[in-house]
């Protein structure tokens, strides 16, 4: 979690906190809100890189592994989307389920969004359900390597465009 002073810690939403102080802050404090917001969103898709080519190196033998990190790839790219677009940032545990929601614009969006529960379900089943095997996965490993490889491209597009510098 962000250490005070921080602008995550403002509330859950600071693009609404940004709107909210457009009276009564000048332009350039404006613009120092909205390069932070980037630079957040910036630091968490890079997360969400770290945690993905972590992945992509680990032998399937690994696969409760292999699909927990893809999973938080994923989950952080998701969250620098969010973070960028709608202002929203929470460390609470709850914030997984949002994984799914991500903006109507982006590409491939109606493609992600059912196989991103899916992973999510994949990630709970890899990292506590000691019974499961790899057969258990609706994904399956190389699914969910192909998904989440595309999911990191689109959003790094996406985040460029947004004005995120990756």
């Amino acid at each position: 979690m962000a250490k005070p002073p921080h602008l995550l810690l403002v509330g859950p939403n600071v693009r609404r906190v940004k709107t909210n102080l457009a009276t009564v802050i000048d332009q350039k404090a404006l613009d120092a809100i909205e390069a932070e917001i980037l630079a957040n969103s910036r630091a968490l898709y890079r997360l969400g890189h770290r945690h993905f080519t972590f992945a992509v190196r680990q032998s399937n033998r690994d696969w409760r592994q292999k699909i927990s990190r893809l999973y938080y790839g994923v989950y952080n790219s998701s969250r620098a989307i969010r973070l960028c677009v709608a202002g929203e940032y929470s460390t609470d545990p709850s914030d997984h389920a949002k994984i799914e929601s991500i903006p109507d614009d982006l590409p491939n969006r109606s493609k992600y969004e059912n196989q991103l529960r899916i992973l999510r379900e994949d990630r709970n089943l890899s990292d506590y359900d000691h019974t499961a095997g790899i057969a258990d996965l609706a994904l399956g490993i190389a699914g969910a390597v192909e998904m989440a490889s595309a999911f990191m491209v689109d959003s790094k597009v996406y985040l460029k465009k947004r004005g995120v510098k990756l």
